[in-house]
């Protein structure tokens, strides 16, 4: 391909992408869910980082406005500085902003998006619900690619989304628009 067009097909893509982005990332979100799913991200040590407590935060705001919802707290022991899970980070910033501990249940074996779906699943099918209905709450810029995860798990969600460091926007963005392709070329193998 001619380097004119490259750059043009690039263009187009990245354009392509970010109105999908854009999109996403606000979310699908009723407020008609029986089950809220908190996807886990970075904890140092025992320290929940920024991006993690505003989900936690944006979460215990959803509990709190609908208070027979259940919470899976999702996300294990990811990197080897790690000394509490993803998913007791969650809960403990939902309890300390009022949700009640029986309504928040852990997902503490997951070490990826996917997993956080797949275990999540099985917990959900486990609660005495007729067809629960779900919904995932993450960061803005990662709703496009958590709601592709979700399908690959065969899980149906809504889209609730949370904010995210100003500062880190540009490098998560970034960062999606990379990985993003790469989960639709995994899809599409898998597909067949």
């Amino acid at each position: 391909m001619k380097p004119m067009r490259l750059c043009a097909a690039l263009a187009a893509c990245g354009a392509a992408f970010a109105a999908l982005e854009a999109k996403a990332s606000k979310g699908s979100f009723s407020g008609d869910a029986d089950v809220l799913l908190v996807l886990g991200c970075r904890v140092r040590g025992e320290e929940a980082e920024d991006m993690l407590k505003m989900r936690a935060e944006a979460a215990a705001d959803v509990l709190l406005a609908h208070p027979k919802m259940v919470c899976i707290a999702c996300g294990g022991i990811v990197h080897p500085d790690q000394t509490k899970s993803e998913a007791q980070a969650i809960r403990e910033i939902l309890l300390s902003h009022g949700v009640e501990e029986p309504r928040v249940l852990l997902e503490d074996q997951s070490k990826t998006t996917l997993e956080n779906f797949l275990n999540a699943k099985k917990i959900v099918a486990s609660l005495p619900l007729e067809a629960p209905r779900v919904a995932f709450l993450s960061s803005e810029f990662h709703l496009l690619r958590a709601a592709q995860l979700a399908k690959l798990a065969h899980l149906s969600c809504e889209a609730v989304p949370a904010p995210s460091p100003q500062a880190k926007k540009a490098k998560n963005y970034l960062r999606e628009a990379v990985v993003f392709p790469l989960l639709l070329t995994e899809l599409h193998k898998r597909k067949g």
